[in-house]
């Protein structure tokens, strides 16, 4: 199984963690964040391998993901996670290289794709 470092973002601290509760027995790097400005710092320190949005940060009026990571050079893919994104498919669509992944509220269907993403091997797998 690959490790993924991904980074959770959701509209509170219960949503954050539900969705970070979907990898409990998976062996991937997660960190939490719920406000954008932390997103913002975490994204330039950090290097991750994607990013699981729920799709209601996507409508508050600061989210410019897409664009913070266009405007520094980043393509970190976007999970967009929840039926509210419907709406958010127009908007909020692949740029530049940079590919969103809109899914329903599956956390079936979440670990299938993040468990078949194309990131490094795990290198304790290869030993």
């Amino acid at each position: 199984m690959r490790r993924n470092r991904i980074l959770v973002i959701g509209l509170d601290r219960d949503s954050a963690y539900a969705i970070r509760n979907v990898f409990e027995f998976e062996r991937h790097e997660i960190d939490v964040c719920i406000e954008m400005e932390v997103v913002r710092d975490v994204l330039v320190e950090r290097a991750y391998d994607m990013i699981v949005v729920d799709a209601r940060v996507c409508q508050q009026e600061d989210f410019d993901l897409v664009d913070f990571q266009l405007d520094r050079g980043l393509r970190v893919p976007l999970i967009v996670i929840g039926s509210e994104n419907t709406g958010l498919r127009r908007t909020l669509r692949s740029r530049q290289g940079l590919e969103v992944i809109h899914l329903d509220l599956d956390g079936h269907q979440l670990l299938e794709t993040v468990g078949s993403w194309n990131s490094t091997p795990d290198p304790e797998a290869a030993a």
